[in-house]
């Protein structure tokens, strides 16, 4: 356990208790998948947004925040071997408290979901939460398997996500579906590479994660193979967004073979370089969307520097 953190309960942990980190890559597939269904020029910079596409991203938020909960009740064991999380592990929120929490969440979302995209959306809500649930509990447990662990992210994050946004303003339909294998494939490889740095609180808590499973070096191997492929489906789409951080991937995942230092700095860069450049990207193209990631960005860096003494986020760091 870290020394000197205050385990007392503060009013602001609970909004942290969301995961507001990973509102980012869900909110990027939300405005890609909004760009494409609007059918917005790639180039052009989109100042103005309709109310309703701000209604569903606070829905779909808060939504799927209720199976990150979920996610940190079931992983309190691993990340407190990898330092990852602190509020459930080290008890300043209880379980109790996370689960109540996470099932309001859940049910006000769908309600909320429904009312405002009617059954499309309540459909892909409800896709969203039972792929997040099963992600994180038995007898599935996405997250504990190799390969399915990479199959729940992608289709999550670059499928349904990407279905969210354009669903919004268009109807889905096949070509709704070609268009976000790329970022299936896209997301798959960033995966692969963030299952590395956990591989040894992974293996300490029973967890056979795809990078428990394949070793180091092999998932190294298979991301740069993946990041390859996205390459290949970006270059014959003509899509910037996954040509640039797909080329940008598969160099770290090729350098990260020669990084056998204890912090893996270039294997964090592997995934945190591609995803980076991805949202600045998409951030260049919506602005409002580079004001909420800058917003959340200095209360994140505020919040566990002063909390837990971190760095976090962080391009190197935890």
């Amino acid at each position: 356990m870290r020394e000197n953190i205050d385990i007392n309960t503060k009013w602001y942990d609970y909004f942290f208790l969301l995961r507001p980190i990973l509102w980012v890559p869900l909110w990027v597939f939300v405005f890609i998948g909004y760009m494409y269904g609007k059918r917005i020029e790639l180039f052009s910079i989109t100042l103005g947004l309709p109310f309703k596409f701000f209604s569903v991203l606070l829905s779909y938020t808060l939504l799927m925040s209720s199976t990150y909960i979920i996610n940190q009740i079931i992983d309190k064991e691993s990340d407190k071997i990898n330092e990852k999380l602190f509020l459930i592990p080290y008890g300043i929120i209880s379980e109790r408290v996370a689960l109540i929490i996470s099932i309001i969440l859940s049910i006000c979302s769908l309600i909320w979901g429904y009312f405002v995209g009617k059954t499309v959306l309540l459909i892909l809500y409800i896709i969203s939460l039972v792929l997040g649930l099963l992600y994180s509990l038995p007898p599935i447990q996405a997250k504990g398997r190799p390969f399915l662990d990479i199959l729940f992210n992608a289709l999550g994050y670059g499928c349904i996500a990407f279905c969210v946004g354009w669903s919004i303003t268009e109807k889905l339909s096949l070509h709704t579906f070609t268009i976000s294998l790329g970022y299936i494939i896209l997301v798959s490889a960033v995966f692969i590479n963030t299952t590395i740095p956990d591989i040894p609180g992974d293996k300490k808590s029973g967890k056979i994660t795809t990078g428990v499973f394949l070793g180091r070096r092999i998932s190294s191997i298979l991301a740069a193979a993946t990041f390859f492929l996205a390459l290949i489906y970006g270059f014959f789409e003509m899509d910037v967004l996954i040509l640039i951080p797909s080329f940008l991937g598969a160099v770290f995942s090729l350098l990260s073979l020669w990084d056998d230092s204890a912090d893996m700095i270039i294997i964090k860069l592997s995934y945190r370089v591609p995803a980076l450049i991805f949202v600045l990207l998409v951030a260049i193209k919506f602005p409002v969307f580079l004001i909420l990631n800058l917003f959340l960005l200095i209360i994140l860096r505020k919040y566990y520097k002063s909390r837990f003494g971190l760095d976090y986020p962080s391009l190197t760091g935890r």
